[in-house]
Parts: C-alpha cells; sequence; structure tokens
C-alpha cells in the first residue's frame, strides 16, 4: 500500500526492472569498493568498541588491552578515512565531478515501487563533508591518547563509548538520507551524554541534562522541517514518491524551490520550515542567544569529550546549515540573512568578551568557541564564495586549535588539579613543551599568518567586506557594514584573551598550587605524539590553503551562488523573478540536478 498521493499529485508510474536492479545493488567495481570503504571507516570502531566490552574486568592487564584496543581502533579508522579520502580526490577527477558514479544511489531500506517512499542506506563523501570527515578520524586519536592517564575508573565503558561516538559522527558527514541523518545526528547524543554525566567534573549530571535537552528539543524541531521538505518535494516533483534521498531530494527543490512567491502562503511555509532547521542547527553551533548549555557541557566534561564536542560535534550544526538550510530554502536564507548575521556578529563579540573575564582556563576556551563559531556563520551567509570557503575551512581550522587547546588543559589538570588561572604562573619554566604547545595552539586560534587559522578567517572576512560594502541590500547596507566593522573587533578580542591567558599562566614568576607526591613533569612523549598530527595539519593548512579549498569548492561554490542569486532578486525593483521562482542554480549544476531527476 503506498504513500496517500495529494490532491494534483501526478500518478506514481512503476519504474522498469532496471531502475529497482540499481536501488537494490551496486553493480560498478568502483561504488563497491567505496561503498565498503565508507562502511568498514564507520564499522571499525563500533567493533572496536564491543571488543572492548567483552574483554573488560577489573585487572590492570585488562585496563591495559582496553587501552590498546580503543587506539588501535582509532588508528585504523583513521588510516581508513585517509583511505578513503585519496581515493575519492583520485576518482572525483576520473569522473569529472560526477559523486552518483563514485557512491551510486546506495541500498533501499524501503522501496519506492512496494511502498511509494524512497528511503535508503546511502553513505558518500562531497565537498561539504570531506574534511569534516578526515577531521573526525584524526581528533578521534588525540581523544584516545590524552585520556591514557586520565581515565581509569570504567575506562572499558569509557573508551567505548568514545568510539560508538566517532562511529556515529563518521555517519552524521557520510549520510546522503534524510533519514539515515538524522539517526546519526540524534545518536551522537547518546554517548556524550553519559561520557559527560558519568565522568565529568562536579556538575557533570547536571550538564549532561542540559546538554541533552537543549540539543535534543532542538532536533525534534528539525527533523519536522526535513519532513516538511520531504513533504513539499512529494507534492510538486510529480513522480509521486515520497523520496529522502537528499541528492534527489535536492534536485526537486531546485526544480520547485520553497520560495518567496504568490500567494504568500508558499513565503510563510518557507520561513516557517527554516526556522524548524534553524533551532535544531542553532542551538548545535551553538548560535548566540542559545549558546548556555555549552560552557557548562564543556567545563564539566572530561577532557577528550571537550576536544570531541568542540572539535566535531560543533560542527554538525554549521554543517546543517549549508547542506540543508542554505542549499535547499536559499529564498528563506536570503530573507533571514541580516538578523542571522546580527546575532553571529553578537556571538563573536559576546564570546570574546566573557572569554575576557575568565579565571577558569577550560571556560575561557569554551566561550572562544561561541566566538570563533561565529566567524563560521558570518562566512556561511555572506553568500558568496569567498566567505562560504572561508567559513567552511574555519570550521576545520577551529577544530584542529581548539582541539588541541582542550587536550593542553586537560594534561595541566592532570598535574595541578586546577585550571584557575590565578593559581597558575611561570609554569614554562617546568613545563616548556606543554607552554610552546600551549603557545603553538593559542596562536594557530587567533590567526597567526601561517597557521591555519588565517586563510579561513581572511577569506570569509573579505567576503563579509564584500558583501557589505561593494553592492550590499540598499535596505540593509548599514547593518551591513557596522557588522562587517565589528567582526574585525572579534580578532582583536580574540588575540587580547588567548595571549593574556598564555602569559599569565606560564611566564612571570613560577606559582604553583600546593602538592604533595611526585614533582611536576613536563609532556611525555604519548601526550606530545597526541598532539604532533594537529600540529601538522596545522602548519598545512596555513602554508597552502588552497590544497584544502580545491576540494571543497566544487560543491561549495555553487551553494553560495545560488544563495547570493536569491539575495540579489529579493531587492531588484521588480520582484517578478523572484515570485515566479526562476532564479535558479548555475547551468553547470542544473545539469548535474537534471541528471539526477532523470536517474
Amino acid at each position: 500500500m503506498g504513500f496517500p498521493r495529494g490532491e494534483g499529485a501526478a500518478p506514481r508510474t512503476r519504474r522498469p526492472s532496471s531502475f529497482r536492479h540499481k536501488t537494490l545493488t551496486i553493480d560498478d567495481a568502483n561504488e563497491r569498493m567505496n561503498l565498503n570503504l565508507l562502511l568498514v571507516t564507520v564499522a571499525v570502531p563500533v567493533v572496536a568498541a564491543l571488543l572492548i566490552w567483552v574483554m573488560s574486568d577489573a585487572s590492570e592487564w585488562a585496563l591495559r588491552r582496553v587501552r590498546l584496543v580503543a587506539l588501535a581502533g582509532s588508528v585504523l579508522a583513521l588510516l581508513l578515512a585517509i583511505a578513503t579520502m585519496v581515493r575519492h580526490d583520485r576518482l572525483l577527477v576520473a569522473h569529472n565531478g560526477d559523486l552518483a558514479a563514485l557512491y551510486g544511489s546506495g541500498l533501499s531500506w524501503l522501496s519506492p515501487d512496494a511502498t511509494g517512499i524512497d528511503i535508503r542506506f546511502s553513505l558518500g563523501l562531497d565537498g561539504l563533508s570531506f574534511w569534516l570527515f578526515g577531521l573526525t578520524a584524526l581528533l578521534m586519536v588525540t581523544a584516545v591518547l590524552i585520556s591514557w592517564d586520565a581515565i581509569r575508573d570504567g575506562a572499558a565503558a569509557y573508551y567505548a563509548l568514545l568510539l560508538l561516538l566517532e562511529s556515529g559522527m563518521f555517519g552524521v558527514f557520510l549520510a546522503r538520507d534524510i533519514v539515515l541523518f538524522y539517526i546519526f545526528f540524534e545518536f551522537t547524543l547518546i554517548p556524550l551524554f553519559f561520557l559527560i554525566g558519568i565522568w565529568g567534573s562536579d556538575r557533570r549530571r547536571y550538564a549532561a541534562m542540559k546538554f541533552f535537552l537543549y540539543t535534543f528539543a532542538g532536533s525534534v524541531l528539525t527533523f519536522l522541517g526535513l519532513l516538511a521538505l520531504v513533504v513539499w518535494n512529494f507534492y510538486h516533483a510529480g513522480n509521486g514518491v515520497l523520496t529522502f534521498y537528499i541528492p534527489q531530494l535536492q534536485a526537486g527543490l531546485t526544480a520547485a524551490p520553497v520560495a518567496l512567491s504568490v500567494p504568500y502562503v508558499n513565503q510563510d511555509l518557507g520561513l516557517l520550515i527554516f526556522l524548524a532547521l534553524f533551532a535544531g542547527f542553532a542551538i548545535k553551533v551553538p548560535l548566540f542567544p542559545l549558546h548556555t548549555w555549552l560552557p557548562l557541557a564543556h567545563v564539566e566534561a572530561p577532557a577528550a569529550g571537550s576536544v570531541l564536542l568542540a572539535g566535531v560535534m560543533l560542527k554538525i550544526g554549521v554543517y546543517g546549515f549549508l547542506r540543508f538550510n542554505i542549499s535547499m530554502l536559499p529564498a528563506a536564507a536570503a530573507v533571514c540573512m541580516p538578523w542571522i548575521l546580527a546575532l553571529s556578529v553578537a556571538g563573536i563579540i559576546y564570546g570574546a568578551l566573557v572569554a575576557l573575564a575568565q579565571s577558569d582556563i577550560k571556560r575561557l576556551i569554551a566561550y572562544s568557541s561561541v566566538s570563533h563559531l561565529g566567524f563560521c556563520m558570518v562566512g556561511l551567509f555572506a553568500f558568496n564564495r569567498a566567505a562560504v570557503e572561508g567559513g567552511t575551512l574555519q570550521m576545520i581550522s577551529h577544530g584542529l586549535s581548539t582541539g588541541g587547546l582542550f587536550a593542553l588543559v586537560g594534561m595541566l589538570y592532570e598535574r595541578y588539579h586546577t585550571r584557575e588561572i590565578r593559581q597558575l604562573g611561570g609554569l614554562a619554566a617546568r613545563t616548556p613543551w606543554l607552554a610552546v604547545l600551549m603557545g603553538f595552539f593559542a596562536l594557530s586560534s587567533l590567526g597567526l599568518p601561517g597557521l591555519n587559522g588565517f586563510p579561513g578567517e581572511f577569506m570569509l572576512l573579505l567576503g563579509m567586506f564584500q558583501r557589505s560594502w561593494v553592492a550590499p541590500p540598499p535596505e540593509w547596507a548599514t547593518l551591513y557594514k557596522t557588522l562587517s566593522v565589528l567582526s574585525v573587533f572579534g580578532v582583536v578580542l580574540g588575540a587580547w584573551y588567548l595571549l593574556w591567558m598564555v602569559k599569565r599562566v606560564f611566564f612571570g614568576p613560577l606559582k604553583e598550587p600546593a602538592r604533595h607526591g611526585e614533582p611536576i613533569r613536563d609532556l611525555s612523549l604519548r601526550e606530545i605524539g597526541a598532539l604532533a598530527p594537529l600540529v601538522v595539519v596545522v602548519i598545512w593548512i596555513g602554508v597552502y590553503p588552497g590544497f584544502f579549498f580545491s576540494r571543497m569548492a566544487a560543491d561549495v561554490d555553487p551553494i553560495a551562488d545560488v544563495a547570493s542569486a536569491w539575495l540579489e532578486a529579493s531587492y531588484r525593483p521588480d520582484h517578478a523573478e523572484l515570485a515566479a521562482g526562476e532564479v535558479r542554480q548555475p547551468s553547470h549544476l542544473a545539469r548535474k540536478n537534471e541528471a539526477l531527476r532523470d536517474h
């Protein structure tokens, strides 16, 4: 029994047998190999978690085995992720950028022939998810290594949850189906909830509950918004199929956009769907003023939890805005653009000023995340190529820099059992490697040229100034110019609070809290090894950012072009083109989407 068709929807036509066969099997060797690589990469952390759970007991030898299996699982996942990315990069050139030729259409969960509903198990990489996928694998190795001595009670459950979280984060960035995306999106909440609630600090239970309730409540609204997009496409695609497959959904919404048109119900519907998606993704970023759960979650979480929360989990929100809000609802995004830019810049300034007032190093870095994620959102909603590319790269740069900073704070806490700045001073004399790496990641976070923070920040600010000063919407020109200038002050404030923190903690007269026991030691080889890969990538992005931009441009630039076209149409003297829904994607992307609809 099929899904009920709405009035005016075209009758569902039965697909030829070749289509049904394609839905159920993947014949092409490249497609099969690519899908197998992705499946194995997602599955390896789960298998490692199961092994850890089976071998867990209270002995010291069992603790060593648990650590080694967790490290082996995370390193194997990293190697598989690198192999997948290299293969994707090579085959994408060979197939002229055709993602469908690399990953196929996936395996059918619900067949459209039998039910009228098209839900697929479909995984794949593209320019939006490429570097986020690699970042997830890299930071997990760091998370396992920095937990080596810090976690002894319940270590088996702890490492198992870390690995399950990694698998869920992989799935979010690889999913090419709405239902699959939402399953992974929600699943990531569960391991992190327990990691904070069990292995966190004094207020861990309150922090875990606040984190879960905020993010879960927003994600429910987001799912309603995604369902609304699916239903809209069903009533306007004309094929009688309720598809959750993201590439086909994107193609359908390009052909029949949820636009600002006459009658005005379409305008209202587009904005309502946008706001529903906004609710979940803005909390996840978090966008000011929906950020209040984040500082507490960071402060109470174990060090590895903070690394993954700041390095990857927050990026899911920004990724969601780019994947769904801007890409699938460009007309509504154009209407909401000034308000979101205003909130983003407010978050930049607010986060920086509050960070300046903090006495706890971890809380300072937590508020710096609110500020830095505001820069990413400014880049996305400036709606031009430079800014959107810069905002996308800045997600990766922030994950590396802030992940490194949280890891170092955890190492500092292991030695002194305090994060209070007033209790520390002159530690460079006692722990020189800790001081060097803290200074390095602080400089990368504040955007020093030659390190990873500079290229993305420069590009997004360049794009923001271009949008604000070259051809801004007339009614918003003053606001955009003001916001662009204020965002630069956020860079200055970022340098202030980070360098001031480093100066107070690591320089000047030696000041340490009273301790009894072993003397304070500098970083071990394991701890340096946990951060060394991050250092390499930080320098790589700073020295050769073109390598990273080129891997995302083919998929990010068309989104920026479409959003820019809708924005420009919204303030033209005649709104006829916009009202008729004539704003379309650039011709090369339109041809690609036409092929997807035909497929």
